[in-house]
């Protein structure tokens, strides 16, 4: 099967393109940069001439490209409409010139805004409050209405936090390691009991793939395991491996409100079901780091898992 993925070249599609290959398919990367581990089609979202040349053949699309970085959104709401709207629908309209099999969106829980009740399951009404939540809806919609009304078959994941080597420097995550592999303190923004289910990048990826194989089409999915994890905790499990002082500091503006949502159906509909130990995929981070600051170390036993 071929299979396009948009947003390739960054931390989530990477870690789906991985998945894919592995699963042996004819992969592509749809991206502003080329991948690394496989063949790229360099892009634009809002170019519709460039997704029509990027799907021609394609049977499958994972559609990761996306203003993903939440507070870049808050600060360019223009942006992120732009990419995230704009260019999902330039996207599901060459799936339809072309004739694309299936796209497999890739949204977010936050669409969900504040939570009405806990657990959220995909019943709850949406309510986004923030440009990139509001965004990432809007190209969810387009998706859904495509299949819906034009005959173009749609799948929405509504992804948790995603973590997991490759992430972006100025995640929680990479911040907190750098600062502990500095010997500085870590500085927890707000009180730290802000939670999150931390949804690790190949768990997200065999999402795709369960999507992928299955025959559903128009229907929407919570992608999440069932544990949450505070910011707080995050810092001590850090301070732990790599030890160093932890502070406190005002809340970050632009700060999404946490919710614990239900991936129930995910499991009984798709089988997907996660299957990474949130300890491990930190443990993995920390290597990650320690190695690009100590590239001629070789000794791991300084992180402690």
């Amino acid at each position: 099967m071929k299979v396009l993925v948009t947003g390739g070249a960054g931390f989530l599609g990477s870690h789906v393109l991985e998945e894919m290959i592995d699963c042996g398919h004819d992969t592509v990367c749809f991206d502003v940069r080329p991948s690394p581990f496989c063949k790229t089609v360099l892009g634009d979202l809002l170019s519709l001439d460039d997704l029509l040349r990027a799907t021609k053949g394609v049977d499958v699309v994972c559609h990761l490209g996306a203003v993903g970085d939440v507070y870049l959104a808050f600060e360019k709401p223009y942006l992120a409409a732009a990419v995230n709207a704009t260019g999902t629908a330039n996207l599901m309209e060459a799936c339809l010139a072309n004739k694309v099999g299936k796209v497999i969106y890739a949204s977010t829980w936050e669409v969900y805004g504040p939570p009405r009740y806990e657990p959220i399951d995909e019943a709850h009404p949406c309510n986004p409050d923030h440009p990139y939540n509001v965004t990432k809806l809007a190209g969810e919609q387009i998706a859904m209405t495509y299949d819906a009304l034009k005959g173009v078959p749609a799948v929405s994941l509504r992804l948790g936090t995603c973590f997991g080597t490759r992430m972006r420097s100025n995640s929680v995550f990479s911040i907190f390691i750098k600062r502990a592999l500095a010997r500085d303190p870590i500085t927890v923004q707000g009180t730290g009991e802000q939670a999150r289910q931390f949804l690790h990048a190949r768990d997200a990826a065999r999402a795709f793939v369960c999507a992928m194989e299955s025959s559903v089409r128009g229907e929407i999915f919570n992608i999440a395991p069932p544990r949450s994890i505070s910011i707080k905790e995050l810092a001590e499990m850090v301070a732990r491996r790599i030890p160093t002082d932890i502070s406190y500091a005002p809340a970050r503006t632009g700060d999404i409100i946490p919710a614990k949502i239900s991936a129930q159906k995910a499991k009984s509909v798709l089988g997907w079901e996660p299957a990474q130990r949130f300890e491990d995929g930190l443990a993995e981070i920390i290597r990650e780091k320690m190695e690009e600051l100590y590239p001629a170390d070789d000794d791991e036993e300084a992180v402690r898992t």
